[in-house]
């Protein structure tokens, strides 16, 4: 395979991947009854491939992520921003789980989100210790 049909094939991969949870989340939204919502759900991940499949011939770093290649210096980017989304994920479902414990909640959503975040940060740190 040439380095061009391995680029490709990374796009149509990533543009692919996409498109399969975008009818996901749109069909779940149709099956819950949110019709409109559903509808405007779909063109939105149409809207996003397709911005996808463009932006990822492109030679930049975002480029180079979308179609996951790129240089050491790239996949660091792309390491660094999911760390920081994961953290500000994170800091989210904490502030929403206090507001609902302060609220006389118990059991929130929050809280069992925030329980897999810190159980699944104890076993990455155990794997990648391990790795190191």
């Amino acid at each position: 395979m040439t380095a061009k049909t391995s680029t490709m094939a990374r796009r149509n991969a990533t543009t692919g991947l996409l498109a399969v949870l975008g009818a996901a989340v749109t069909g779940a939204t149709w099956v819950g009854g949110e019709h409109g919502l559903a509808i405007a759900m779909a063109g939105l991940y149409l809207l996003s491939c397709a911005v996808s499949y463009l932006w990822s011939r492109g030679s930049g770093d975002v480029a180079a992520i979308i179609r996951l290649s790129g240089d050491e210096r790239q996949r660091l980017i792309d390491i660094r921003a999911t760390a920081a989304a994961g953290l500000a994920t994170i800091a989210f479902c904490l502030g929403g789980a206090m507001v609902n414990l302060a609220s006389g909640g118990t059991g929130s959503p929050w809280t069992l989100i925030c329980a897999v975040a810190g159980l699944s940060y104890v076993v990455a740190v155990g794997v990648f210790r391990r790795r190191v």
